[in-house]
């Protein structure tokens, strides 16, 4: 095992053990927050690395830009950091839609700031995030799904190659 994968595998495992004692509560609490662990890989470049991410997002009610709310967006924080030493850290917003009652579609959009490292050169340290995940709750806390994610600089550069990530995710 190379010495730059275990430090992703022992964010991943420690992100799963954290995630084992979790139980249902009877009432749950009123604007709880969540984290979501992410593992996966970028996809489109031929020097893809695998990576970790993590993220809070804070409670779906923070904010409702409509009255009624049918439509709340969700502050959220996160790091996310590849196989190749590259990490990116960000602060944005994401909205939830119920799909059915297990599965859910969650769109966001962030802005961070990128250090490189070894990995793919994106054109400078201040980066635009556009993601969409689709995940399915299996208890009252826990859900799992896939996220798919693109950044790039939006050409506040000269290159701009942007990065495409598919990643299996575990919110709780």
């Amino acid at each position: 095992m190379s010495q730059r994968a275990s430090p992703i595998i022992l964010i991943t495992l420690a992100g799963l053990v954290a995630a084992g004692p979790i139980r249902a509560e009877d009432s749950p609490r009123a604007r709880a927050g969540s984290f979501n662990l992410g593992v996966g890989t970028s996809m489109g470049h031929s020097k893809s690395s695998a990576g970790v991410g993590l993220e809070y997002r804070l409670d779906s009610r923070s904010w409702t830009p409509r009255e009624g709310g049918r439509f709340s967006l969700i502050p959220v924080f996160g790091i996310a950091r590849s196989s190749k030493d590259a990490v990116f850290g960000y602060a944005g917003f994401r909205s939830d839609f119920n799909v059915t009652q297990k599965w859910r579609l969650t769109p966001g959009f962030a802005v961070g700031a990128y250090s490189r490292s070894g990995d793919i050169d994106l054109g400078g340290p201040v980066e635009f995030r556009s993601s969409l995940d689709i995940s399915r709750a299996v208890s009252d806390r826990v859900r799992i799904g896939v996220a798919l994610s693109h950044i790039s600089n939006a050409r506040l550069y000269d290159r701009n190659p942007g990065v495409n990530a598919l990643a299996f995710v575990q919110t709780f």
